[in-house]
């Protein structure tokens, strides 16, 4: 089972078996009331605490926040939003991380430009089986050995969250969350792991610099 919060309302559980005549309800449209509308700077003033039920004798204070049914369509949004943030910071973007996030979120913090080296930037491009990633490497150093490490995302979704398409995003990623590989290893490289969200984090040895002098 997996439950999903829907962009103008309601929430969605999925199963793999539900015997009956009930339908999923279709994506919503791009546009307003979708995740693709601007960025909203509102919060919702609840309490940092909800009231449940304790045995059947009175009720006792829970830390956690109670969403109202009434907001559910925006923080639906809000989770859509803040989730394609983080997958293209998670592929090294820049600026374009911007777009989906709120002040108190670090907006203005991501619409500054950076310079390369000082924080991730999206430089690195491979194809791992038959998809394209695009997203950011770093290397390192284990017991002298230099390790590549590699995180990103398929560059086919990576363009619609750059374009602000968070809804053609989730879509598509639905259509091919069983499309990529499933095994831990792949061909030049050493451990892999691949997401169904369209991610990968890859990892392996580079050549040492003796080597690369002799070459």
């Amino acid at each position: 089972m997996s439950t999903e919060l829907l962009a103008p309302d309601d929430i969605t559980v999925n199963a793999l078996q539900a015997p009956g005549k009930g339908l999923l309800p279709a994506r919503p449209a791009p546009g307003r009331g979708s995740a693709d509308a601007v960025r909203s700077e509102r919060n919702l003033a609840y309490a940092g605490a909800v009231k449940v039920p304790a045995d059947g004798h009175g009720e006792r204070i829970q830390d956690g926040f109670l969403i109202p049914h009434k907001e559910l369509g925006w923080y639906g949004r809000l989770l859509a939003r803040t989730g394609a943030a983080g997958r293209l910071a998670f592929a090294g973007a820049g600026t374009e991380i911007a777009q989906y996030l709120t002040d108190k979120q670090g907006h203005k913090h991501y619409k500054q430009q950076t310079f390369a080296g000082s924080s991730g930037v999206r430089d690195a491009r491979h194809r791992i089986g038959p998809t394209v990633y695009v997203g950011t490497d770093q290397v390192f150093r284990l017991n002298r050995i230099r390790v590549e490490a590699f995180s990103g995302m398929a560059e086919e979704l990576y363009d619609l969250l750059v374009k602000g398409q968070v809804e053609a995003y989730r879509n598509r990623t639905y259509e091919l969350r069983d499309t990529y590989p499933t095994s831990t290893t792949a061909p030049l490289w050493g451990p892999v792991s691949f997401g169904d969200d369209g991610t990968v984090t890859a990892l392996r040895v580079l050549p040492t610099q003796d080597a690369e002098e002799t070459s």
